[in-house]
């Protein structure tokens, strides 16, 4: 941000002042075009320097004429400026944090031990930048040990390097450990303090696999920065991944494939924060994955008998409509898992030849902007379903506040969750995310009221 601040002020003045010519209106916008690939702005900080530049150029072509030597003027300063920010960041390294501290209560219900605790979600500390201008990469490792079963091969969530050679025709190449392909959003971008149902169905863990991937169009973020085909309307990537299961390398024949596709039918893509404090014009997206895996090893194999393996299929369809201030999403996904002639045991403990899981999420979100920089706050309604079978995923359908016997027990294999959210921004960086949810499983189990109140700050 503050880059995009020093960066402003010479754009400003070379896509404004009205003696320009047409070529060098273009000409800022290869440059502006050239620093959104470096990623060093957002396709959104694109924007609001455009829509700032127009507002400067009526406010400049009221009476006065600028001097022709105003062009030449802009245009030295502007390459001077560049030169100086981009030389900074080029090897560019750059740092980030983000910390999650979470109070969380559950009320005592039906003889199960309530939850009045602090908790740390998540403790993240990570790099990226380019090795070379056509060379990126990206480390992010968290320290915080919340959520049951997390290994600490998966603690190093990314590790990854990203070819950039190809990012106007095929698109960009990346190797490591990296989101699974149509995995929604990041974490720390959504409205609600969890992941979504939906997101927790889907192949690898912690939305993450090992393996090489193609990604054109930014539905691939953060992974890749380009544009999609036909005016940035259609996006897709395609990958192969070990297996599932984060903490394990391949060791058969067969690997992990998957794809994804995606729709912007205005060009324009969605932010992938679901809290829009800034005005932005109406931006909507669909867009559907797919993922499979033979014989493999994964994190509901050792819930099975000695010698059952599963073959593995993941479906997933997800909608984003942004306009102005409000923010709707809509995300279904379905993980099926056969057997393959054996019998494998279901969340119920039945044996069955096959395990089928299914969840669906929507959300709407309204967020006010309080001042003319960051400072607002926002609501949000969510409703989640699932119907799962599959046991490795169960402990993650409740508040993930620890684990002792009374809290994993509250973790739901059918049912519905409804959510009501609150949040004050104090600015871009610092957030106060407080959540109201009403657990209604189906399967038996008690329903019960949460609340989770979660600063998060991100450096």
């Amino acid at each position: 941000m503050i880059m995009l601040k020093k960066l402003s002020i010479p754009l400003l003045a070379l896509v404004s002042l009205p003696a320009l010519a047409d070529s060098s209106h273009a000409y800022a916008n290869a440059v502006l075009e050239a620093l959104q690939k470096k990623g060093l702005l957002s396709e959104h900080d694109v924007a609001d320097i455009k829509q700032h530049a127009q507002q400067a150029e009526l406010q400049a072509s009221k009476p006065s004429v600028a001097k022709k030597t105003s062009v030449k003027s802009a245009v030295n300063n502007l390459v001077v400026a560049t030169k100086k920010n981009v030389n900074k960041a080029s090897p560019n390294i750059k740092f980030w944090g983000l910390a999650q501290p979470r109070y969380t209560f559950v009320p005592s219900k039906n003889g199960r031990q309530g939850t009045n605790s602090f908790t740390l979600r998540r403790a993240r500390l990570g790099f990226t930048g380019f090795a070379s201008d056509n060379v990126a990469f990206r480390f992010q490792y968290d320290a915080s040990n919340e959520v049951v079963g997390l290994s600490n091969a998966q603690k190093l969530l990314d590790a990854w390097v990203s070819l950039k050679h190809f990012d106007d025709s095929l698109g960009s190449i990346t190797v490591g450990q990296q989101f699974a392909l149509g995995y929604t959003r990041r974490p720390h971008k959504s409205a609600s303090v969890e992941r979504k149902f939906t997101e927790v169905l889907s192949p690898g863990a912690v939305g993450r696999a090992r393996g090489l991937t193609i990604r054109k169009g930014n539905m691939g973020l953060p992974e890749t920065n380009s544009k999609g085909y036909f005016g940035n309307r259609v996006h897709y990537a395609l990958g192969l991944f070990n297996s599932p299961d984060l903490s394990l390398n391949n060791d058969n024949n067969d690997l992990l494939f998957s794809a994804a596709f995606a729709l912007r039918p205005n060009g324009i893509s969605p932010s992938d924060d679901e809290y829009q404090f800034k005005d932005r014009p109406l931006a909507y997206s669909v867009g559907a994955a797919y993922s499979t895996s033979l014989d493999s090893v994964t994190l509901d194999t050792k819930f099975q008998p000695n010698g059952v393996e599963l073959d593995n299929e993941w479906l997933s369809v997800f909608a984003d409509v942004q306009a102005h201030h409000w923010w709707l999403w809509a995300s279904w996904a379905e993980f099926k898992s056969d057997a393959t002639g054996g019998l494998a045991v279901n969340t119920q403990g039945d044996n069955t030849n096959a395990l089928s899981s299914s969840a669906l999420t929507l959300g709407l979100s309204r967020a006010y902007l309080l001042n003319s920089e960051d400072m607002g706050w926002a609501w949000a309604l969510q409703y989640q379903h699932v119907d799962n079978e599959h046991p490795s995923r169960t402990a993650f359908f409740r508040p993930l506040t620890g684990k002792s016997t009374d809290e994993i027990a509250r973790g739901m294999n059918q049912g519905s969750v409804y959510q009501a959210i609150f949040t004050w921004q104090f600015d871009e960086n610092l957030r106060l995310i407080n959540e109201l949810a009403y657990y209604d499983p189906t399967d038996g189990k008690f329903n019960y009221p949460s609340f989770i109140s979660q600063l998060q700050l991100s450096f």
